[in-house]
């Protein structure tokens, strides 16, 4: 999902546009939201922002 993210910087990227872009065809929400969680303590939590209800973008 890190992948997706990084090709796609500064733009915003739904939850369900992520899991279409990763290949993970069935993402629960919480799923989604604990895979976000694991690439910000990766990377560090500023580096993801996260756009209100439309999706999470990384910062360039």
């Amino acid at each position: 999902m890190y992948q997706v993210l990084e090709h796609h910087a500064g733009r915003v990227l739904s939850r369900a546009e992520l899991a279409r872009r990763a290949g993970i065809g069935d993402l629960s929400a919480r799923r989604c939201d604990s895979l976000i969680v694991g690439i910000r303590r990766s990377i560090g939590a500023d580096r993801v922002r996260t756009v209100r209800r439309r999706g999470w973008m990384l910062v360039v």
